[in-house]
């Protein structure tokens, strides 16, 4: 299946630029938690071949679903960058979600016309509460919100905080499908580190 070998090239791009981070000392989560294990996109979605890979998935994921929809972004760094190259692919409108409000010009939190069904991008997800904000933005100007799409998601738990919301999550894979795509080249050290965190058996 197509997908999968494209899955296969996303593992393979996020070691190749070392967007992959996995330390002995913790990191600090944005919700707050630690974890030993990180994904810095930005080197990875910089690169713009696999800029173009993101969004080929991301394409095969949301049309699996639906054929008629817009792209809204988040409010994060990466998440625009790959909400724009996705409106290029697939010729839909996009629509940009802030989280605060411009202190500027027009003072706005969304930029685009809402309408429809609209599909949230997200480069990656922990507990879902970015995606579950720009979502109740949208519903709230009369977008239709069913689906989150994220190119890596941490573990089960946002997948379980959207679908309350009733969002259905899509993902190329989670940190555990990364890792163990990566199991013959990450260490022994750091898969045992991750052990536990990603619940793998070694």
């Amino acid at each position: 299946m197509e997908i999968e070998k494209l899955k296969k090239e996303y593992c393979k791009g996020i070691y190749q630029t070392q967007a992959l981070l996995v330390r002995d000392a913790p990191f600090k989560l944005r919700s707050g938690s630690l974890s030993h294990i990180y994904l810095n996109h930005r080197a990875f979605l910089s690169k713009s071949e696999y800029l173009d890979l993101v969004a080929s998935i991301y394409k095969m994921l949301i049309e699996e679903r639906i054929s008629n929809y817009q792209i809204a972004s988040v409010d994060s760094l990466m998440s625009p960058v790959v909400s724009g190259a996705l409106s290029i692919l697939t010729g839909m409108n996009s629509v940009i979600v802030r989280q605060r409000k411009l202190e500027h010009g027009v003072e706005e939190k969304v930029f685009g016309t809402v309408e429809g069904e609209l599909v949230i991008v997200d480069d990656m997800t922990s507990s879902g509460a970015t995606i579950i904000e720009t979502t109740k933005q949208l519903r709230e100007k009369g977008g239709i919100v069913r689906y989150a799409v994220v190119s890596a998601e941490r573990d089960s738990k946002a997948r379980k905080n959207l679908a309350g919301e009733g969002i259905e999550l899509l993902s190329i894979a989670s940190f555990k499908e990364i890792v163990l795509n990566l199991r013959e080249i990450i260490s022994q050290e750091q898969m045992l580190l991750l052990r536990s965190e990603l619940d793998l058996e070694l």
